[in-house]
């Protein structure tokens, strides 16, 4: 088995180890620092409705039409 390496394959090597090295350093950088999430919420959000208690037999059928 051999392994042929061009300046452009080596040159890929290098751009994909480094990117993952940066990101792996940034990410324990980010944990030191104990970085807290912030998340905003909107107020006027309409979630799904799952179920509903009711004593009348019902049925509803939904259809997810996006991903």
């Amino acid at each position: 088995m051999f392994f042929v390496f061009n300046k452009e394959k080596i040159a890929s090597y290098i751009v994909a180890f480094s990117t993952v090295a940066v990101l792996f350093a940034m990410s324990i950088i980010v944990n030191r620092q104990n970085i807290m999430e912030v998340s905003a919420k909107a107020t006027n959000e309409n979630l799904p409705i799952y179920n509903v208690q009711t004593e009348e037999k019902k049925v509803a059928l939904t259809m997810n039409c996006a991903w």
